[in-house]
């Protein structure tokens, strides 16, 4: 159950990195 919390945490974090990484593009093209 932890492993999966983890794995889930780290998905989590990873697509808000992406998102916020896609974010910053986006206002830079703008």
């Amino acid at each position: 159950m932890g492993f999966v919390a983890y794995v889930l945490m780290l998905a989590i974090a990873f697509g808000g990195a992406i998102g916020l990484y896609y974010a910053l593009r986006t206002v830079k093209l703008i």
